[in-house]
């Protein structure tokens, strides 16, 4: 005569379903970073941050990118520049003198990085100069920034 589900087959139940979880939960997980969504693949998209003709030569324009922190300048020869303002040894957040920075250092307050005006590093432990982001200027002399990948 069969009582349905057996006492060995319950119990058996409720070792195996959570044990099947923990096998194949970090393997789920670990796919989300194999196999990233298309989201994360796809650049953010351009950002208008202000107008060519206020800035002024080597006085740093601020805005945010995509979240980060980032500057804008204007060289001497009227090139505009930008990069992000997150250190590229650990990813603490630059510190920029105010006013012109032509002369001046910029600073990872966390270990010592030291990087010149052009975002380009000088010493410590960064590995590589600031993330340089590509500027074009608009119709209306918008001054448009955009993720390039590459740094100073």
């Amino acid at each position: 005569m069969d009582k349905g589900l057996s006492r060995r087959k319950f119990l058996g139940a409720v070792v195996a379903v959570p044990a099947i979880g923990a096998l194949t939960g970090p393997a789920i997980v670990a796919a989300d970073y194999v196999y990233p969504p298309d989201s994360l693949l796809q650049p953010p998209p351009p950002k208008v941050v202000g107008k060519k003709d206020a800035l002024k030569p080597w006085e740093p324009l601020f805005f945010d990118y995509n979240d980060v922190p980032a500057l804008a300048v204007k060289l001497d020869d009227g090139e505009i520049i930008s990069y992000t303002l997150k250190c590229t040894h650990l990813g603490c957040t630059v510190d920029v003198p105010k006013g012109n920075i032509k002369d001046k250092q910029i600073l990872c307050p966390c270990h010592g990085g030291i990087f010149d005006p052009l975002g380009g590093n000088v010493s410590g432990p960064p590995p590589k100069p600031l993330k340089r982001l590509s500027v074009t200027i608009a119709d209306g002399g918008d001054i448009v920034v955009q993720e390039k990948g590459e740094t100073a």
